[in-house]
């Protein structure tokens, strides 16, 4: 059979049923496709130019064993053990969160902070619940001479964010295993502020409601690791958690200048706005939109 036979069947059976954007018609097509390439060690522009050449037994075994992984609902990124990042590809298996494109805004938003020189001189960059390293590792490649802290509570996940960082050389990021403002990250940090003027504080912790587990994708909550994604009060326990702990410390660092980023759901923004204000009363909140032009992230500016 050739190969674009092969992907003409496969491409039905991931296929959602229910059509929910105009994305989702080729969606089946686009997957197998990737499973594909990722089978071939070759891109999708190679599977269209060599499209009637025969497919050998052997990666067609290969190609119908991950479709039918991915007809269980198995995300893409773990079958084929990556996922892109701003520009980057992230190992990631079942102990960490996929990446997601809403979060690249926190990459953004620090290096916008930063300035032009954009190298992280005088910065140190706290990345809490790093998982696969995505947003810690990015801002360490993107400011190679900004100290990055990185901290998880999974041993597991820093083992992935730590092979992240190797394989895009990036000497600048340190991971400890820490939940939140443990001794440990309070100790770094303390130590960081003696040579650096400006903080960053970035964080996606799990922030969906217990609730959500009812209404998401399979891909989701069968899969992704659940501690990484829900929060007890609605989503919020963790972050006010967190915040409450930046509000008795961070004054202790004498930095010049510190940023608070936080991603969260939408629908928190109200609730997420009244409590950075209570916490921080002199600093400045801001929530900025994402793409879609949902209000994702929340940023706090002290000096």
């Amino acid at each position: 059979m050739s190969i674009r036979a092969s992907l003409n069947l496969a491409a039905r059976r991931p296929q959602p049923r229910k059509i929910a954007c105009a994305e989702d018609k080729d969606l089946g097509r686009l997957e197998a496709e990737i499973l594909m390439a990722h089978i071939l060690e070759q891109d999708r522009t190679w599977l269209l130019t060599h499209a009637e050449e025969a497919l050998p037994s052997a990666p067609a075994k290969k190609f119908e064993t991950l479709v039918r992984r991915r007809e269980t609902h198995e995300p893409i990124a773990y079958i084929v053990g990556h996922k892109d990042f701003y520009g980057r590809r992230f190992n990631v298996n079942k102990n960490v969160l996929i990446p997601r494109p809403e979060t690249e805004l926190v990459i953004d938003e620090v290096k916008r902070s930063v300035g032009h020189d954009h190298n992280g001189s005088g910065s140190v960059i706290w990345d809490i619940g790093t998982g696969s390293g995505a947003i810690g590792v990015t801002l360490a490649c993107e400011l190679p001479h900004a100290q990055v802290l990185a901290t998880d509570v999974s041993t597991r996940a820093l083992a992935v964010a730590t092979k992240n960082a190797r394989s895009f050389r990036a000497s600048n990021v340190m991971f400890l295993k820490s939940d939140l403002l443990q001794r440990p990250a309070y100790l770094f940090l303390e130590e960081a502020a003696k040579s650096s003027t400006q903080l960053f504080v970035c964080a996606n912790l799990p922030y969906l409601p217990e609730s959500d587990k009812k209404k998401l994708d399979k891909d989701v909550v069968d899969f992704e690791p659940a501690r990484a994604l829900f929060a007890q009060d609605e989503g919020l326990a963790l972050i006010e958690q967190l915040l409450g702990q930046l509000a008795r410390h961070v004054a202790e660092w004498k930095f010049t200048k510190t940023t608070i980023l936080f991603e969260f759901d939408p629908p928190q923004a109200d609730a997420l706005r009244n409590i950075a204000s209570k916490l921080f009363p002199r600093a400045k909140i801001v929530i900025q939109k994402d793409l879609a032009e949902r209000e994702r992230l929340l940023k706090i500016e002290l000096s």
